[in-house]
């Protein structure tokens, strides 16, 4: 007899983002007991993950937990889980867009929502938000596809593209779209915005915290004071954000703006919130979009409003290329920017995902008495 336990899980790519989807019913439910089986399953903590499914980074350490779920007119609830890499630790706070996409893909190809012939929507609830989304995906034949031509910065592959289509943003996680009330805030004599729009972010300019704002991923991360400054700030902002002390958590999301360098709107650099991402996050993209059109706000300063930007289309360019949002405004836009609420409808954005795996985790049984 085997002193591992098996456990069903399948591997995929969803956007830029890499992780394990497993059913609810399939995981011990108790918070404690969970935390143990994911950390033990991705190999964390260990900068290599060695031991786990992990990658090495916050990016390829994530997990999905899916049911069918009890909301009305909702298909599925989604539970994320960032396993934390270097030390023992799960956040089930933040969610993740990126993985939303292999969410859909998962959801219909293990039964859990029926797909028609086209294209098949799946409705989805972030348990971790409460936030829905709508994803449409390519089901050709009833059949969900991988296959396509579709680009995204940051993967080297095309895909057939899912549109994930975002409602109920605002105040995800305090209440308020802008948690301070005031459009900018001052926090250690640096000039930010706290918007709470599909997660909690702190906005500010990459020159007061001494870059350019062009710097890839890789720079950044040895930039170690940069950083300290960055969790300094962060930390101060939540407080006024109602957050209270987020030591050593995810929340509030970071990101240093500047002016595009090509044709976008504008230029990012988005921390989660440690390490800066090689690409953007998708709540991230969502959240410093909605930003981008709110007049007052640091990011609208340095938007280059050109076109795309009056359609509503966001370019934000990030360490790998570009990423896209298309967003939609309440159509009492300028009144109710006044009212700092009901501003933004919703927000999309196409991904791509790939099944990599399907088969079997394994645990130590001994974990369940550790």
């Amino acid at each position: 007899m085997s002193d591992q336990i098996a456990i069903p899980a399948v591997f995929m790519r969803g956007g830029t983002s890499k992780g394990l989807l497993f059913h609810k019913k399939d995981l011990p439910q108790d918070k404690k007991t969970l935390s143990k089986f994911l950390l033990k399953i991705m190999g964390s903590p260990d900068l290599r993950q060695i031991d786990g499914m992990g990658g090495g980074t916050s990016v390829t350490s994530k997990v999905c937990i899916i049911s069918k779920s009890l909301k009305k007119n909702i298909d599925i609830d989604y539970f994320f889980a960032q396993v934390e890499v270097n030390r023992s630790h799960v956040d089930f706070e933040p969610t993740c867009g990126n993985m939303l996409s292999a969410v859909a893909a998962f959801s219909i190809e293990e039964g859990l929502v029926k797909p028609v012939n086209g294209n098949t929507n799946v409705s989805v609830r972030s348990v971790n938000t409460g936030s829905l989304i709508e994803i449409l995906v390519p089901t050709p034949n009833a059949k969900v596809i991988y296959d396509g031509n579709h680009k995204i910065d940051g993967v080297p592959n095309g895909g057939a593209p899912l549109f994930l289509r975002f409602l109920k943003l605002e105040g995800v996680k305090t209440g308020k779209l802008f948690p301070t009330n005031e459009l900018v805030t001052k926090i250690n004599e640096v000039q930010v915005t706290c918007i709470d729009l599909s997660t909690p972010m702190v906005i500010a300019k990459a020159s007061q915290f001494g870059i350019s704002g062009k710097e890839n991923s890789s720079e950044l991360n040895k930039n170690f004071k940069l950083l300290q400054k960055i969790e300094k700030v962060r930390k101060s902002a939540a407080l006024k954000m109602g957050m209270g002390d987020v030591k050593g958590k995810v929340l509030p999301k970071f990101c240093l703006v500047s002016k595009a360098q090509n044709d976008g709107n504008i230029s990012s650099r988005y921390f989660t919130p440690y390490s800066c991402h090689e690409t953007h996050a998708v709540t991230g993209t969502l959240c410093l979009s909605g930003a981008s059109l709110i007049p007052g706000t640091i990011p609208y300063k340095l938007s280059n409003k050109n076109s795309s930007f009056e359609k509503k289309i966001i370019k934000i360019e990030h360490p790998l290329g570009v990423i896209e949002c298309n967003v939609k405004v309440h159509q009492n836009f300028k009144k109710n920017i006044l009212n700092k609420k009901e501003v933004i409808i919703s927000c999309g954005i196409y991904r791509t995902c790939r099944k990599i795996m399907n088969g079997n985790v394994y645990v130590l049984k001994k974990i369940n008495s550790m």
